[in-house]
């Protein structure tokens, strides 16, 4: 059996994460409120975290399948692959919910609310995406109960599974041969591509860049915080 990869990658050209920081530290963050200041922060650890475990996962995956001169296969890679993508779909789930709390707040402010909660379409990592994720994210993390409940029946590193399709290859030399292309993970009964997952991440890492243009551009002893101004007049 030959194998394939086909895992995106998830680029941030902009970097939102650091000028999210670096906004928060030296200009303050864009909320007086606790509440709305603690969820945002919360959703851009979580995504930050969550796309690095992604993008070290593939790496392991990578890594699994490039034999080098010996031929081994490098079983550790892939339990690092699956540890991270383990902790991959926790981070994006806890960034859905942070988000989707972040968006009930009757609090915002106009300026806020056009930002975080009027986008359009509705990203899909706050609908059904958002479902799946939560689904394997549940299953991953209450396995020691169905283990004590005699209900867990298949070896753990196989509950977490890069997995893919297997077809016959075209080469009429081996009519046996066959070609497998990992293109998603499955996690006990859901499963998820990769493609799925980079596009919801990228949608998340927009939702960063989004946050970083409601941050003041400025702050002075005399004006307090000072806001970029919009088309439609000034932000703040």
């Amino acid at each position: 059996m030959l194998i394939k990869l086909d895992i995106p990658d998830v680029p941030a050209p902009t970097d939102p994460f650091v000028g999210y920081w670096g906004k928060q530290i030296f200009t303050g963050h864009f909320s007086d409120n606790p509440f709305v200041v603690t969820l945002t922060s919360t959703y851009v650890r979580c995504v930050f975290a969550a796309r690095e475990d992604y993008l070290a996962a593939a790496l392991h995956l990578h890594n699994v399948w490039t034999i080098d001169a010996n031929q081994t296969l490098k079983v550790s890679e892939l339990y690092r692959c699956i540890a991270r993508f383990e902790s991959c779909i926790t981070g994006m789930y806890l960034a859905v919910r942070s988000m989707r709390e972040l968006r009930k707040r009757q609090d915002l402010t106009v300026r806020e609310r056009a930002v975080i909660c009027e986008l359009k379409p509705k990203p899909r990592f706050l609908g059904s995406a958002g479902e799946l994720l939560g689904k394997m994210r549940n299953k991953m993390q209450h396995i020691e109960e169905e283990l004590a409940a005699g209900r867990l029946k298949i070896d753990l590193p196989i509950m977490i599974q890069p997995t893919g399709p297997e077809i016959p290859a075209d080469d009429p030399a081996n009519p046996k041969q066959t070609v497998q292309t990992i293109d998603r993970l499955r996690v006990h009964e859901h499963e998820v591509r990769f493609a799925e997952l980079a596009e919801w991440l990228r949608e998340m890492v927009d939702y960063v860049d989004r946050l970083v243009g409601l941050m003041p551009i400025s702050w002075n002893s005399a004006d307090g915080k000072v806001f970029a101004t919009t088309p439609d007049g000034p932000a703040a």
